[in-house]
């Protein structure tokens, strides 16, 4: 798993209240790929990072 993306993993994991499926459709982010992202099966796109990003600053992620 690629360094920069740890962060943003744990923040999930740690808001379980937080809908992963509709996040994926918020961002345009194919079905099942946070999932796995989350589980560790798969890395995650960096295609999709930029959205994702968008999208988690609304419930108050700070990349920083």
């Amino acid at each position: 798993m690629d360094y920069k993306y740890i962060p943003l993993r744990n923040w999930l994991l740690e808001r379980d209240a937080l809908s992963i499926r509709k996040l994926e459709v918020n961002c345009g982010i194919p079905k099942d790929t946070l999932r796995h992202f989350l589980s560790e099966r798969r890395d995650f796109p960096e295609k999709h990072y930029r959205s994702l990003l968008k999208e988690l600053v609304k419930y108050g992620f700070d990349q920083e």
